[in-house]
């Protein structure tokens, strides 16, 4: 089976990392897999040689993530019998390919709760399939948009990084420490997180580490300054956060609703630290709730608060639940297992014959 996948630009993002490891898995297990990127110079760009055919299509770095040019000419060249739409922008030319490539399966994807074009719900409507990573999504597309059930998949993301084959133990130092790995935009919450953090009983000694850049950076690091929290904050940037983990002991998140699945939940998982979140979209899907890690409703501090308390004052509870944590990560989001359910899946989507 020929499968190739479409991708605007290989920016630094959950989709593309996800489209990388997908095309060399299957590469690398004998599938013939493509990838066409619109923009080149993306800071994800694979050195050559990689296991999977790779073109990028612009002759120069453009900055329009939709000019695709010669994409009918590199499909055809390519012949595939599937065609993966990644990221929102690879969708407006699902239904231009459909047209010119009838008998090719054509597989929408559906993986972040960010606002959506028009093109993607026309996209949608024609598509063979949707792959979703959350069930979340699942049900949105079938409650809101009225898609036939059948014809969405989930597949959750598989972990991209390495976590250790068994427990290597928390630090040990005097703090309780805590990670919020996310770009620094508006959705993205940090500033809660910090109101959370400054009003915590004096008595529970924490720091936490906010890994991640974006256009709200400068204002959380003002926030900090002004709560008088420059000792137990640490803002980082450009650090591999498979580097962090080990050092930390829980893992929070404020989003405010534009999450599918995060990959900093999933990973965190994998790596044994419980989690902390608002629950948005499919964040519950991420962890054990009271096994692995605690679902808050969206904006209650208070009980955001508590289970920061709880946590706090109970050691034991925190090794058992990162220790839950482990096992979850490894038995919902082994990165092997879900790319090969990603292309079972697919399989199955050529084999059905309808279009």
């Amino acid at each position: 089976m020929r499968v190739l996948f479409l991708q605007d630009h290989l920016r630094m993002g959950a989709t593309e990392k996800n489209t990388l490891a997908l095309a060399r898995y299957g590469g690398e297990r004998g599938q013939d897999t493509g990838l066409l990127v619109f923009r080149p110079g993306g800071v994800l760009t694979p050195d050559a040689p990689t296991p999977f055919y790779f073109r990028e299509l612009q002759p120069f770095n453009s900055h329009i993530d939709e000019w695709a040019p010669g994409l009918g000419k590199a499909v055809r060249s390519f012949a595939p019998d599937a065609i993966i739409f990644m990221g929102k922008v690879a969708h407006l030319y699902l239904p231009l390919l459909r047209k010119e490539f009838p008998s090719v399966r054509h597989i929408a994807t559906f993986r972040s709760s960010r606002s959506l074009f028009t093109y993607n719900f026309k996209a949608f409507k024609q598509a063979d399939a949707i792959f979703c990573n959350s069930h979340f999504a699942r049900k949105w597309l079938v409650r809101v948009q009225k898609h036939s059930l059948e014809k969405i998949e989930v597949i959750h993301n598989g972990c991209l990084l390495t976590p250790p084959q068994t427990p290597t133990g928390r630090h040990k130092g005097s703090h309780l420490r805590f990670l919020c790995v996310a770009m620094f935009r508006p959705s993205k919450n940090q500033r809660e997180l910090l109101f959370i953090l400054s009003s915590l009983p004096q008595r529970i000694p924490w720091k936490c580490t906010f890994l991640g850049a974006g256009k709200t950076l400068k204002a959380c690091r003002r926030l900090a300054r002004e709560m008088d929290l420059d000792d137990r904050v640490l803002f980082r940037k450009n650090v591999p956060p498979e580097s962090l983990y080990p050092e930390h002991d829980l893992a929070l998140l404020t989003s405010s609703g534009k999450e599918s699945l995060p990959n900093f939940l999933v990973e965190a998982q994998c790596f044994g630290l419980p989690a902390i979140a608002y629950l948005v979209n499919g964040v519950g899907e991420c962890f054990a709730e009271g096994k692995s890690g605690f679902g808050i409703p969206l904006g209650d501090r208070s009980a955001f608060q508590s289970a920061l308390i709880r946590l706090a004052d109970n050691p034991d509870l925190q090794t058992k639940m990162g220790e839950n944590a482990r096992l979850f990560g490894k038995s919902h989001f082994d990165f092997s297992e879900k790319s090969a359910e990603f292309f079972s899946k697919l399989e199955e989507v050529e084999g059905s014959g309808s279009c």
